[in-house]
């Protein structure tokens, strides 16, 4: 048998395994070079500023319902807290606070994904579940971090949340100025958010899977509840509608219950 006619198979068929596996790992990547660049720009103001800012990175913050909300950046200081979520897209992007879904636009492609200030709000709620009324008069501010490969579209304002790229973050937080906690409990905030900080590579590995399967447990009750019509928030029937994006699943509680659910 000539084995030289298999040799050139068997290269294509290996590479094509390993494009595959390119693929599968790229969304992972592209995040963590994102949360890398905004971390970056953190430890600058952390070294320029000793003492005023002191970060924390990523946290799982456990909720009480068993899962846990996961927090690409805290930054503790006299003023507050400051929660960062990372987006790392490139291309324009549309969108807008009462917009459940953004869109990004690379030449003719369009791909819709989760308003990030919706996303943050989420974490922040959280976080102030976990943190107890003890804290509840301590502002906690919202920032959402783009990529400079992203191109915002402007004459969009904002006020739930700021929406910038890493460049623009000591700008934002210089505009407050107004000192709301002393240091002494911000040294217990600290010891606080220092406990939530994994210890090692394993612990990290695990709090990982345990999040991604909380976020497939969310993903799959919803996917039930849609497919037999009933709001998977407070049970109520969920009935189609028409809206200025296409169809979608909205529940027949509005507004007391705001669900809602695209329909391809």
């Amino acid at each position: 048998m000539n084995l030289s006619f298999f040799y050139p198979l068997l290269l294509l068929f290996l590479f094509a395994l390993f494009i595959k596996w390119i693929k599968s790992k790229e969304s992972k990547w592209i995040g963590s070079i994102g949360e890398y660049r905004v971390r970056k720009e953190i430890e600058k103001l952390e070294k320029s500023s000793p003492g005023m800012y002191k970060a924390f990175h990523d946290l799982y913050i456990p909720k009480m319902d068993g899962s846990s909300s996961q927090i690409d950046h805290i930054i503790l200081s006299e003023q507050g807290l400051f929660v960062i979520e990372t987006k790392n897209y490139s291309g324009w992007i549309f969108g807008d606070e009462a917009s459940k879904y953004w869109t990004q636009v690379i030449y003719k492609r369009k791909e819709k994904f989760l308003n990030p200030i919706w996303q943050n709000k989420g974490h922040i709620k959280a976080l102030k579940e976990w943190l107890g009324g003890e804290f509840v008069h301590i502002p906690i501010y919202s920032i959402v971090v783009f990529m400079p490969r992203a191109k915002l579209k402007s004459g969009i304002h904002f006020t739930q949340s700021h929406v910038i790229y890493p460049k623009q973050l000591k700008q934002i937080l210089e505009q407050y100025r107004t000192k709301v906690i002393d240091n002494e409990r911000k040294q217990y905030l600290a010891q606080k958010l220092k406990a939530l900080l994994v210890k090692d590579k394993q612990q990290e590995k695990d709090m990982k899977k345990q999040h991604i399967q909380s976020i497939q447990k969310k993903q799959k009750h919803i996917k039930e509840h849609v497919q037999q019509n009933r709001c998977p928030k407070c049970g109520s029937t969920l009935v189609l509608k028409k809206g200025k994006y296409g169809s979608f699943k909205g529940c027949s509680n509005y507004p007391k219950c705001r669900f809602t659910q695209n329909v391809s």
